[in-house]
C-alpha cells in the first residue's frame, strides 16, 4: 500500500511539472493542485483514516523544517532598502492588525461555537492568525505590485509566525490547565525568552556562517552541485538550535535571512537561495497533498453551516477589518490597503500549530482542528485563485 501512495505523489509531480504553465494560466497554484491531489487519494483510500494520528508526531518537525527554510529563503530576498523606507506598514500590520485579528477571531468563534470556552476559541483565533507569503508568490514576485507592498507582505508574514508562537504556547498552556493562573510576569518572560534567544542565536550563527562561507568560496572548498544544501543546513541548524533552547526558532531563521540579505554578495545569495527553494518547495507541496490526504478524513465529513460561515469570515472579514483600521492613516491608497488586507493566507504555520492542539489532551482539540483545517483550506483557494487577477490590476500607473 505504501507504495501504491508513493507512486500516486509521484505521479501528482510528474503531471504537475509537464503542465506548470497551462496551470499557471488558468490561475490554478501548486497548493491546490495538490490538496485535490491529496484528496482524490483519501478516497482511492477510504480505510486508511486511523493512520493520520500516529503519523502527527513523524510530520509536525518535517512541516516545521520547511517553513522554516521559506522563512529564511523569503528574508533572504527581502530589499531592505525598500523595506527602511516602508518599514511603517509591517509594524501597524503586526503590532495593530494583529493584535485586533486575534481579538476579532476569538468573538466571532465564540459566537459560532457555543461547545468552545473562552481559551479554546483564543486558541482557535491564534491558530489562524498567522499568515504564509509563500501561498503569494504570484504576487510577491509580481513586478506590476509596488514594491512596499511586496516586502511589506513578505516582512509581515516572516516575522507574525514567530510573534504568534509564544501567545499559542500560553493559550494551550491554559486549554491544557483551565484552572491555572498566567501573571504576566510570566507572559513576558516566555515573549522576552522566545524573542530573545531567537534574536541572539539569528546574529550569532550569522557571525559565524558569512565569513565560513566566504573562506570556503575562496579556496573553493565546495563544488558548484553542493550549492543547494548549504542554506537548507543552515536554516535548518538556526531554527533547531533555537527551538532546543525553547527559543521562537521562526522568528531566528528570518532574521538569519534579513542579515544573510545584508551582509552576502548578491551573486553568491541570488544562486544559493534560488538552488535551496527547489527542494523547499519540492517538500512543501508533499505537504500539501498531505494536508488534503488528512481533509478527507478529518474536515470534509464534519463540514456544517457554522464551520463553513466561520472559516469564510476567518479567510476574509476578520482580516480585513483589521488591516483596513491599522492602515487607515497611512499614504496608502485604498487599493493598496486592500491588497494588504486581502493577502493574508493561512499556510504551514497554521497547519503546525493545528498538528500541535492534535497531539494534546486538550477538550475539543478535534473541534478546534476540524474549523482551523477547514479555514486553511479555504484560505488555499480563495487566496490562490485571487493572487493572479490582483496582481495583474496594477497598471503602469502604480509602477
Amino acid at each position: 500500500m505504501e507504495y501504491l501512495v508513493i507512486a500516486f505523489i509521484g505521479g501528482l509531480f510528474l503531471i504537475y511539472s509537464l503542465t506548470l504553465r497551462q496551470l499557471e494560466k488558468t490561475e490554478v497554484t501548486g497548493p491546490m493542485f495538490f490538496v485535490v491531489g491529496g484528496i482524490c487519494l483519501a478516497f482511492m483510500l477510504p480505510n486508511e483514516g486511523h493512520k493520520i494520528k500516529e503519523g502527527v508526531d513523524l510530520l509536525l518537525p518535517f512541516i516545521e523544517l520547511t517553513l522554516s527554510i521559506f522563512l529564511f529563503s523569503d528574508a533572504a530576498k527581502s530589499k531592505l532598502s525598500v523595506l527602511r523606507h516602508s518599514f511603517q506598514y509591517p509594524s501597524l500590520l503586526l503590532f495593530v492588525a494583529l493584535p485586533l485579528t486575534l481579538l476579532l477571531g476569538i468573538a466571532v468563534a465564540l459566537f459560532f461555537f457555543a461547545e468552545l470556552s473562552l481559551i479554546q476559541a483564543a486558541l482557535l483565533a491564534i491558530i489562524l492568525t498567522p499568515t504564509d507569503a509563500a501561498l503569494s508568490k504570484g504576487l510577491l514576485a509580481s513586478t506590476q505590485v509596488p514594491e512596499k507592498i511586496r516586502e511589506g507582505i513578505n516582512t509581515e508574514s516572516g516575522l507574525n509566525d514567530g510573534l504568534c508562537v509564544p501567545i499559542f504556547l500560553i493559550f494551550i498552556l491554559l486549554a491544557k490547565n483551565p484552572d491555572s493562573a498566567i501573571t504576566a510576569t510570566q507572559t513576558l518572560s516566555v515573549f522576552g525568552r522566545e524573542l530573545g534567544l531567537a534574536l541572539l542565536i539569528a546574529i550569532t550563527s550569522i557571525a559565524v556562517f558569512i565569513p565560513s562561507l566566504n573562506f570556503a568560496m575562496k579556496r573553493h572548498y565546495f563544488a558548484q552541485n553542493t550549492s543547494p544544501f548549504l542554506l537548507l543546513g543552515f536554516a535548518m541548524a538556526v531554527f533547531s538550535v533555537t527551538q532546543y533552547f525553547h527559543g521562537s526558532g521562526f522568528i531566528a531563521v528570518f532574521i538569519a535571512g534579513l542579515l544573510f540579505d545584508k551582509f552576502s554578495t548578491e551573486e553568491v545569495r541570488t544562486e544559493l537561495i534560488e538552488d535551496s527553494e527547489h527542494i523547499a518547495d519540492f517538500t512543501s507541496l508533499m505537504i500539501w497533498c498531505l494536508f488534503g490526504f488528512v481533509c478527507a478524513y478529518l474536515v470534509i465529513p464534519k463540514l456544517n453551516t457554522e464551520i463553513i460561515i466561520y472559516a469564510l469570515l476567518s479567510t476574509t472579514l476578520i482580516r480585513i477589518i483589521p488591516v483596513m483600521l491599522s492602515l487607515q492613516f497611512t499614504a496608502l491608497n485604498i487599493k493598496e490597503r486592500f491588497t494588504f488586507a486581502w493577502f493574508g493566507p493561512r499556510g504551514l504555520a497554521s497547519i503546525v500549530f493545528t498538528l500541535m492542539v492534535i497531539d494534546t489532551q486538550i477538550e475539543n482539540k478535534y473541534q478546534i482542528a476540524t474549523i482551523a483545517m477547514t479555514t486553511i483550506l479555504f484560505s488555499v483557494f480563495i487566496h490562490g485563485i485571487s493572487t493572479k487577477p490582483i496582481a495583474d490590476s496594477f497598471s503602469k500607473k502604480s509602477k
